[in-house]
């Protein structure tokens, strides 16, 4: 489930399926995409942050949903793709806290978040690759475009496991914090942000966004399509099955 809490000024949204390490399912995106674009539509918010209960941010998608859309001759569109075209065209500034893991999409979505505030033993991994699956969430241009081509690949290609040093380092986070100690820095980013002029806050992010906004729309387009394929090739079938059986 996804949990909302109102703060004064922010709306804080929690990512709650620890007994799954925060895994994310169809409902859950529906219900991300929902609270955002509620929040951003509220004209008393002026942030929004999004964490995971407890000490997960997430395990990324949920493998069950995986397999149930690589045997769906019919696969309705992606959930989850439809959450990040709505960080993705989201005007109000949007942070992050992440402790503990920020697998595959978990990852992928910090790339079109504002702040994103980490713990310092956090890891960042994508598995897409291992999984006989390519990158998603625009990742293949947002993630050059903020880490270059050669940390990018580091993650994308290799699936190395970053932590939060490394990953604010790189540029893939803002900053790294003591572990237990994102959210509350987060937190305080987050009542900064509150107390700026609502549309100038707004009105930068889409000066700041617009000169990438039409390449990394088309990204996820190229990525949905091959995905799809992927989804259903005789590797990503083996990978899934033998993840199954562990």
């Amino acid at each position: 489930m996804i949990k909302t809490h109102r703060h004064e000024g922010y709306v804080h949204l929690v990512i709650s399926r620890p007994e799954k390490k925060n895994a994310l399912t169809r409902d859950m995106y529906e219900s991300l995409g929902q609270a955002v674009e509620e929040a951003a539509a509220d004209e008393g918010v002026h942030a929004i942050l999004i964490s995971g209960e407890g000490d997960v941010f997430t395990a990324g998608n949920d493998l069950d949903d995986f397999r149930a859309r690589a045997t769906d001759a019919n696969p309705r569109p992606s959930s989850g793709l439809a959450f990040i075209e709505v960080l993705m065209n989201c005007d109000t500034p949007v942070l992050a806290a992440v402790e503990g893991l920020a697998i595959g999409i978990g990852t992928t979505m910090l790339l079109h978040c504002d702040a994103v505030i980490a713990g310092r033993s956090a890891k960042f991994k994508t598995a897409f690759i291992d999984l006989g699956l390519v990158p998603e969430a625009a990742s293949t241009v947002t993630m050059p475009l903020h880490l270059g081509a050669r940390k990018a690949a580091e993650l994308l290609l290799l699936g190395e496991v970053f932590n939060g040093e490394q990953a604010s380092e790189c540029g893939l986070i803002t900053r790294a914090v003591d572990d237990g100690q994102a959210l509350a820095e987060a937190g305080r980013l987050a009542r900064s942000l509150a107390t700026k002029p609502r549309e100038a806050l707004r009105a930068s992010k889409r000066l700041m966004r617009a000169p990438w906004q039409e390449s990394i729309q088309a990204a996820l387009e190229r990525e949905r399509s091959v995905f799809a394929e992927r989804l259903r090739s005789d590797d990503c079938q083996s990978a899934l099955a033998a993840m199954q059986r562990r």
